[in-house]
Protein backbone atom coordinates (compact mmCIF):
# COMPACT_ATOMS: atom_id res chain seq x y z
CA UNK A 1 0.00 0.00 0.00
CA UNK A 2 1.42 3.23 -1.06
CA UNK A 3 0.96 6.52 0.60
CA UNK A 4 1.27 9.68 -1.41
CA UNK A 5 1.82 13.35 0.03
CA UNK A 6 3.33 12.70 3.25
CA UNK A 7 6.11 10.69 5.07
CA UNK A 8 6.30 8.78 8.32
CA UNK A 9 8.76 9.52 10.74
CA UNK A 10 10.45 6.76 13.39
CA UNK A 11 11.24 8.76 16.84
CA UNK A 12 12.69 6.30 20.33
CA UNK A 13 13.16 7.26 23.45
CA UNK A 14 15.25 5.40 26.22
CA UNK A 15 14.43 5.59 29.26
CA UNK A 16 16.89 4.55 32.46
CA UNK A 17 15.84 3.16 35.70
CA UNK A 18 17.67 3.35 38.94
CA UNK A 19 16.68 1.75 42.55
CA UNK A 20 19.08 2.70 45.32
CA UNK A 21 18.77 0.22 48.14
CA UNK A 22 20.16 -0.39 51.25
CA UNK A 23 21.79 -4.15 52.78
CA UNK A 24 19.29 -4.37 54.61
CA UNK A 25 16.49 -4.03 52.06
CA UNK A 26 15.40 -0.47 52.93
CA UNK A 27 15.27 1.73 50.17
CA UNK A 28 17.29 5.25 49.88
CA UNK A 29 14.22 7.78 50.11
CA UNK A 30 15.47 10.82 48.74
CA UNK A 31 19.06 9.94 48.03
CA UNK A 32 21.02 12.69 46.39
CA UNK A 33 21.72 11.51 41.98
CA UNK A 34 24.03 13.35 40.18
CA UNK A 35 23.77 12.51 36.59
CA UNK A 36 26.67 13.36 34.17
CA UNK A 37 27.31 13.43 30.45
CA UNK A 38 30.43 12.88 28.66
CA UNK A 39 31.78 14.35 31.94
CA UNK A 40 29.44 17.53 32.21
CA UNK A 41 26.74 17.64 34.98
CA UNK A 42 23.80 16.93 33.35
CA UNK A 43 21.47 17.00 35.81
CA UNK A 44 20.56 16.58 39.95
CA UNK A 45 17.75 14.45 41.33
CA UNK A 46 17.03 12.42 44.25
CA UNK A 47 15.07 9.06 44.41
CA UNK A 48 12.04 8.60 45.16
CA UNK A 49 10.23 6.89 48.30
CA UNK A 50 10.72 3.53 46.91
CA UNK A 51 14.49 4.56 46.12
CA UNK A 52 13.53 4.67 42.95
CA UNK A 53 14.61 7.50 40.24
CA UNK A 54 13.99 7.39 36.40
CA UNK A 55 14.51 9.67 33.74
CA UNK A 56 14.21 9.87 29.50
CA UNK A 57 17.39 10.29 27.65
CA UNK A 58 17.65 13.20 25.45
CA UNK A 59 17.74 13.01 21.31
CA UNK A 60 18.65 9.21 20.94
CA UNK A 61 20.57 9.16 24.32
CA UNK A 62 24.58 9.14 23.03
CA UNK A 63 27.19 10.06 25.04
CA UNK A 64 29.16 8.42 28.16
CA UNK A 65 26.74 8.22 30.91
CA UNK A 66 27.50 8.22 34.37
CA UNK A 67 24.28 7.92 37.85
CA UNK A 68 26.22 9.26 41.37
CA UNK A 69 24.19 8.61 44.15
CA UNK A 70 24.79 9.57 47.52
CA UNK A 71 22.77 9.38 50.77
CA UNK A 72 23.75 9.24 54.71
CA UNK A 73 26.96 9.30 54.00
CA UNK A 74 27.52 6.29 51.30
CA UNK A 75 28.08 6.90 47.47
CA UNK A 76 27.75 4.42 44.77
CA UNK A 77 27.86 5.04 40.64
CA UNK A 78 27.34 3.25 37.75
CA UNK A 79 27.48 4.48 34.18
CA UNK A 80 27.40 3.11 30.87
CA UNK A 81 27.96 4.71 26.68
CA UNK A 82 25.22 4.51 24.14
CA UNK A 83 26.92 5.65 20.52
CA UNK A 84 25.32 6.51 17.22
CA UNK A 85 24.44 3.86 15.27
CA UNK A 86 26.83 4.83 12.52
CA UNK A 87 29.65 4.13 15.23
CA UNK A 88 31.03 0.85 15.80
CA UNK A 89 28.79 -0.85 17.99
CA UNK A 90 30.57 -2.80 20.56
CA UNK A 91 28.11 -5.64 23.35
CA UNK A 92 27.76 -3.19 25.69
CA UNK A 93 26.60 -0.84 23.35
CA UNK A 94 24.56 -3.08 21.86
CA UNK A 95 22.75 -4.29 25.15
CA UNK A 96 22.22 -0.64 26.14
CA UNK A 97 20.52 0.11 22.81
CA UNK A 98 18.61 -2.77 22.62
CA UNK A 99 17.13 -1.70 25.95
CA UNK A 100 13.76 0.76 26.96
CA UNK A 101 15.40 0.97 30.73
CA UNK A 102 18.14 0.33 32.02
CA UNK A 103 18.08 -1.11 35.53
CA UNK A 104 20.52 -0.89 38.03
CA UNK A 105 20.48 -1.62 41.73
CA UNK A 106 23.50 -0.20 44.15
CA UNK A 107 23.38 -2.28 47.20
CA UNK A 108 24.86 -0.03 50.37
CA UNK A 109 26.49 -0.89 53.70
CA UNK A 110 24.39 0.10 56.48
CA UNK A 111 23.56 3.79 57.53
CA UNK A 112 25.92 4.32 60.09
CA UNK A 113 28.02 1.23 59.41
CA UNK A 114 31.63 0.81 58.10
Amino acid sequence: MNAAGHRMFVGQRMTVSLSAIYDDGEPAIEASIQVFRDGSLYSENKTDYAGSFSMVLPEKGTGDWRFVVSSDGHEEETHFSIRDDREAATPNTAVAMGLLALPAVWIWGRRGGI
